[in-house]
């Protein structure tokens, strides 16, 4: 009866492959859209980064490309954890460091777009 109870607690554990592949392509799909919506947006006379829209889309479009980064280099993490090679587990850290670095260039791109609305807000020129 114990086998059993462990097979189903270990199931419950993971999550399902749909959840997986949804927590993965929303953001793709969100990201998508963004640069999409970027590229026909018309030229600015601004700086790339006073201008708060495309500031914020550029922010929500590399935030959808970090999210799947970091769930494949976790996931890949868990995997590697019983190989005894080194290979698998430097190939996760690359893929979610870079992944962090995609988070942390988006909160950055959020940020500066918020400065700017405060700064238009302010009048200051």
């Amino acid at each position: 009866m114990d086998q059993v109870d462990n097979l189903t607690q270990g199931n419950e554990a993971q999550p399902s492959r749909r959840r997986l592949l949804l927590v993965m392509g929303v953001p793709v799909a969100v990201a998508v859209v963004c640069f999409v919506v970027l590229a026909l947006l018309p030229a600015s006379k601004q700086p790339f980064f006073e201008a708060p829209l495309r500031s914020a889309l550029t922010g929500l479009g590399v935030l959808g490309i970090a999210c799947p980064l970091c769930v494949i280099g976790s996931r890949l993490r868990k995997r590697s954890e019983s190989s005894p090679y080194f290979e698998e587990g430097f190939i996760a850290g690359a893929i979610s460091l870079f992944g962090l670095v995609c988070l942390l260039v988006g909160l950055l791109c959020l940020g500066l777009s918020v400065y700017a609305v405060a700064k238009n807000l302010l009048g200051q020129p």
